[in-house]
């Protein structure tokens, strides 16, 4: 099975700086290794 999760903020302005990107980017990937899958 494949899954395509788009993640998009509701206006179009950069409010996640470095610091929250990097923790997104922890959280989904502890979520996949939950799942068995890979973050791309």
């Amino acid at each position: 099975m494949h899954v395509h999760l788009v993640f998009v903020t509701r206006y179009r302005r950069q409010i996640f700086d470095y610091d929250a990107t990097e923790k997104l980017r922890t959280y989904f990937s502890n979520v996949c290794a939950d799942f068995e899958a890979e973050l791309v």
